[in-house]
């Protein structure tokens, strides 16, 4: 197994001042960017979308019984949002929002093309359009679903049940595919291709298998799961797996995984730079931001490291803008764009 990479000391300084910064009135607990358009919900239920060039608030958003998950669609033009009420679909262009109540909690939502989103509700998974109307729904499940994950733009769908995950293609209401798992996975994510998926519950293993072998012994990435999802690049190449203590990150090749570093973070946010690129930007603990190189080209321990920002409290999510451009939120309320030259830092550490 690779060795924990110790973050060098010229990495602690930190590079250039944030482009903005913005306190809310609650800890933000999730983040979307959209077009121009940062959107930030917190533990009390609110959402407050800001401005990308200044911080500005764009507007501010709420759903009977709290907000606990919300997501922009590709186009960024639509933001959904889901509660343990219902949830809501809210247009940028006008600020339209449209709310529905549920019976049980919709516990995620998921874009599957610019006009349809997915919204899981306990024992169903249901299709909307922009507008709210359904447009297609799963069998009744046997069991709530824990979390949800698209792929191939949203020409596959994988829901997690206690025991299973199951896998189900647009209109075709039966799985056409079923998975068995050790537990009740509540981190569920698909590689871009939609051919591995990863799953893991806090203080369980992770597990990583191919959405097309059922019957194929999983790989175990981690013994014990971190609080944050597992996390693919967006060329699928790569996987972050938080554990308790550390983070490790794989490549993922056409036939077998394997594990290229472990990185000495104890992540409470993570997100891969957007492109075909293996950097990762990781949080943790420690109150800092960190960029870390993943590339098996990596000469040393030290060279994993590219830069670092300091925080005033811990982060809670982190979400890219581009690929210069670095959204933080902090659990002491606030709301940070950091403007990222991750080339020159790469240049830095060679």
């Amino acid at each position: 197994m690779a060795r924990a990479p110790a973050a060098p000391a010229t990495a602690e300084r930190l590079h250039g001042a944030p482009l903005w910064s913005k306190r809310l009135p609650w800890e933000p607990t999730s983040l979307a960017v959209g077009v121009g358009l940062i959107a930030a919900a917190g533990r009390r239920g609110g959402v407050r979308v800001l401005d990308l060039e200044g911080g500005e608030e764009h507007g501010h958003l709420a759903l009977p019984g709290g907000v606990t998950d919300l997501a922009f669609s590709p186009d960024g033009h639509h933001l959904a949002l889901v509660g343990p009420r219902g949830y809501g679909l809210w247009r940028a262009a006008d600020g339209r929002l449209i709310t529905r109540p549920t019976a049980t909690a919709c516990i995620k939502a998921c874009w599957m093309g610019s006009g349809v989103v997915a919204i899981a509700d306990g024992r169903r998974v249901t299709t909307f359009d922009t507008d709210g109307t359904t447009q297609w729904s799963t069998s009744p499940l046997p069991t709530t679903a824990t979390d949800m994950a698209c792929a191939q733009g949203g020409r596959l769908l994988a829901v997690s049940l206690a025991g299973h995950v199951r896998c189900f293609m647009p209109m075709r209401r039966e799985p056409v595919a079923v998975h068995a798992y050790g537990g009740a996975p509540d981190n569920l994510t698909l590689s871009v291709d939609g051919h591995w998926a990863v799953s893991s519950a806090h203080h369980y293993k992770t597990v990583l298998w191919e959405t097309h072998r059922p019957a194929e012994q999983p790989v175990e990435c981690e013994a014990t799961s971190g609080r944050h999802a597992p996390e693919f690049s967006e060329s699928g190449h790569r996987l972050a797996v938080p554990a308790e203590r550390h983070l490790s990150v794989w490549s993922i090749p056409p036939r077998k995984p394997e594990r290229l570093a472990v990185l000495p973070v104890c992540a409470s946010a993570l997100a891969w730079r957007p492109g075909h690129g293996d950097m990762l930007a990781t949080a943790g603990s420690d109150h800092a931001v960190r960029l870390w190189r993943t590339s098996t080209r990596v000469r040393s321990n030290t060279d994993a490291t590219l830069a670092a920002w300091h925080l005033t409290t811990p982060a809670t999510r982190l979400a890219w803008i581009g690929q210069r451009m670095l959204a933080v939120a902090e659990r002491g309320g606030r709301v940070t764009l950091l403007g990222i030259d991750a080339d020159a830092a790469s240049h830095r550490s060679e």
